[in-house]
């Protein structure tokens, strides 16, 4: 064929210059380094470095403009309004394989120190701390108890034997109250401020009064003290026993959830003269233990009544009560037992008040007449200002630490590195408040890796369940290396069995033997337990309510003793939390400051480099690198996670449970009161880096049908519908109703 298509044909090999980009170069380059050979092929595939002219143009292959219609517009936006913050941070992100640099089971890690948004509010300079005196603490004036009006052997006993040399100001004002008048009592007060005894003293006082029959075991019961949790019964419960001692024909009693229901009503058929309790278990006592007569009943205390209204126990209190009423006898002054409260006398005692506990108060309280210690007075009717008058003690520094949520856990352990190279003879006890059980568990594995029991040698061997639980404790006490080698790590929450729970309480408490005892637990540990000197108290998540936190906080600078607590808060809408809520409950100048989240990680993980084995200080001198601006205590940081990240992806059992604490801690930050939902916004948090505070380096692909945040995330074949926004807050407020109500195990 002669004829000419027209087609023109032009072969040439394309030039450094050009645009076009070949996959292999066009002739085989060889000789030389391979450096050199590498450039020269990336140079024939048109990828050689950017070549800038005079004015300031690139040219060569990246001399040409991209097209504005082939940007993302909501990336280009996002671009723009970075503009006024300055250039975006880079994500760093480090390559890991397993044998294989770049393999199949290579994986990116990002860094921590990168990406991250920026506090808003201003931190203190290092200065030195504003101390004021205790607001909670015994009063050392010529007040004591005998003075109060209690009887000289019952003082002798708290002076000589319990050490309890001056009273409180609450007990100051309560305990003449319960002996003199017979009136409903609501008691407010702050936490640590001794309570318990200025409602206890008096019931035992006027049991010890002379009658024409002494008051015996079998004499019946005299008086109820109900709790929202099993921890503080059992504290009350032992607060009793040790003022008993001094007339030992006045027994206390206990029954409480998770005890055997038999060995109860043994001690109730034997007879019991003031019983503490939980709802549940009583109103389950009340309907089938027939030997429980209420009958000559005189005194009914509610304690932390605004738990109690939390968890729903208005309606089984309200029946208990009801009960009550019905089944007593007609008690008038000339009754065989002289001296004792002719009528039934209610006492509800909380450390907040809301509106819910006054209408709750309304329906169980007749008439009362109401101690408030923070308003400087007492008060014949109940008032309610959202808590306005609820303050932290005086003595107590709160410290603010907003962070970025990628370095949420190395913050943590640095604060508990700090804490234990403290040089205090007697030993540190500190308490981690998390948000959930899940989470709980899953940073107790975290820190207690390669660990062991320390209390494992001293087992008893008395009965036929210790076997059981013993092991069920070993696997909630155990020391954490990770920190230091000598600190001991326990954990408490609801799901754990009543027995375990009980013997680890107790095994925290008294705890002589290590450096620093850490408790981590979730707020089943924050109502009115009373454990021996807590120095620091942390928030890792924050608390649902501003009287949660108040009862968290509470365990420390407790009777007048010094205490410290931390909150973590994220960068951005919780920044809000400090001057919308906490500048409220903490209203003296210096008692609550901002400490950078940078000074918290030098303190613990700049002197890695400066200690030997055994954590002491060595002589040799710190040589900063002139590279690093923030010194070495990043790298030590960022060491420290990438080894949690690399035991996840090693271990698959642990990599489900991190990633069922992160789902559970979603769920949690999800149901935070609407009241509340401005600071903390479930819409607004970054799962990403979150999960990496997790030590997971990919956000879980299940999160979606777990708390329904994502979308449209496909599992096999089967695609998730949209849920609609209601149905969904509505879920998650009924998964948090179910999980509080699982975590105090009524």
């Amino acid at each position: 064929m002669d004829e000419d298509d027209g087609m023109l044909l032009n072969f040439a090999a394309p030039d450094s210059g050009s645009s076009v980009r070949s996959s292999k170069p066009a002739t085989k380059v060889s000789g030389g380094k391979w450096k050199d050979r590498r450039k020269l092929q990336l140079t024939l595939q048109g990828r050689g470095r950017v070549i800038k002219k005079a004015n300031g143009e690139a040219s060569g292959v990246n001399s040409t403009k991209i097209a504005k219609s082939r940007i993302n517009p909501d990336r280009e936006a996002a671009i723009h309004s970075n503009d006024s913050k300055g250039p975006p941070a880079k994500r760093t992100k480090f390559s890991e394989s397993n044998g294989e640099f770049g393999g199949k089971n290579s994986s990116y890690v990002s860094s921590l120190f990168t990406s991250n948004e920026k506090s808003t509010l201003k931190s203190e300079p290092v200065k030195e701390t504003v101390t004021y005196l205790a607001s909670n603490a015994p009063l050392k004036d010529a007040t004591s108890f005998g003075g109060l009006g209690l009887n000289d052997k019952l003082t002798k006993h708290l002076e000589e034997t319990l050490r309890f040399k001056h009273p409180t100001s609450v007990q100051k004002s309560v305990i003449p109250s319960m002996l003199t008048n017979d009136r409903d009592l609501f008691i407010k007060s702050q936490t640590g401020s001794g309570k318990t005894l200025s409602f206890v003293l008096p019931i035992i006082h006027k049991l010890m009064m002379e009658n024409e029959s002494k008051i015996v075991r079998e004499s019946g019961l005299f008086a109820i003290i109900l709790t929202p949790t099993r921890e503080l019964a059992t504290q009350i419960y032992g607060v009793l026993e040790s003022i008993s001692h001094c007339c030992h024909t006045i027994v206390p009693g206990i029954v409480i959830g998770g005890e055997k229901k038999k060995s109860e009503k043994a001690r109730i058929r034997k007879g019991v003269n003031i019983l503490v309790a939980t709802p549940g278990r009583l109103a389950d006592h009340f309907e089938n233990t027939t030997s429980l007569n209420i009958g000559q009943l005189r005194w009914m205390i509610l304690d932390e009544g605004d738990k109690l209204v939390e968890l729903g126990f208005q309606e089984t209190i309200t029946k208990i009560t009801d009960q009550i009423s019905k089944s007593s006898q007609i008690m008038d002054t000339l009754n065989k037992w002289q001296g004792l409260p002719s009528k039934r006398v209610n006492i509800l005692c909380s450390a907040t008040m809301q509106d819910s506990v006054k209408e709750f108060g309304n329906t169980v309280l007749n008439n009362p007449e109401m101690i408030n210690l923070e308003s400087k007075g007492l008060a014949t009717e109940f008032s309610t200002d959202e808590g306005s008058n609820t303050t932290a003690p005086d003595q107590l520094i709160q410290s603010i630490i907003v962070i970025p949520p990628k370095l949420r856990l190395v913050a943590l352990t640095s604060m508990l590195k700090k804490f234990t190279k403290s040089q205090d003879e007697e030993p540190k006890r500190s308490i981690v408040f998390f948000s959930c059980s899940d989470s709980v568990n899953y940073h107790f594995e975290v820190f207690t890796r390669h660990g062991y029991n320390p209390t494992k040698k001293n087992k008893t061997q008395d009965g036929e369940d210790k076997e059981d639980i013993e092991e069920e404790t070993d696997s909630s006490i155990a020391t954490a290396p990770l920190i230091s080698k000598g600190a001991t790590v326990y954990k408490l929450h609801g799901s754990m069995t009543q027995q375990s729970r009980t013997s680890t309480l107790n095994a925290f408490i008294k705890d002589k033997t290590s450096k620093h005892c850490i408790l981590f637990c979730t707020d089943v540990a924050s109502r009115g337990l009373d454990m021996p000197k807590i120095s620091n108290v942390i928030e890792y998540d924050p608390p649902f309510t501003v009287e949660d936190h108040l009862h968290r906080i509470g365990r420390s600078a407790r009777v007048g003793n010094e205490g410290n607590a931390a909150l973590f808060l994220l960068p951005g809408t919780e920044e809000g939390y400090v001057d919308g809520k906490l500048q409220v409950v903490h209203p003296k100048e210096g008692s609550l400051k901002i400490v950078p989240y940078e000074r918290i990680l030098e303190e613990g993980f700049a002197e890695d480099e400066e200690t030997g084995e055994e954590g002491e200080t060595t002589k040799k001198t710190k040589k900063v690198d002139p590279k690093h601006k923030q010194g070495k205590w990043d790298i030590h940081a960022t060491t420290w996670h990438l080894d949690v990240e690399r035991w996840l992806l090693e271990d698959t059992g642990a990599h489900d449970r991190a990633v069922q604490a992160f789902t559970s801690h979603i769920r949690a930050y999800a149901t935070h009161l609407s009241s509340e939902r401005n600071f903390f916004n479930v819409k607004l948090l970054h799962f990403g880096h979150l999960a990496k505070s997790f030590g997971l380096r990919e956000t879980p692909k299940r999160l979606g049908k777990s708390v329904g945040t994502n979308i449209g995330i496909q599992e096999g074949s089967k695609k998730f519908k949209k849920e609609d926004p209601r149905k969904k807050m509505l879920r998650l407020a009924k998964m948090a109703v179910r999980s509080t109500s699982s975590e105090f195990n009524y």
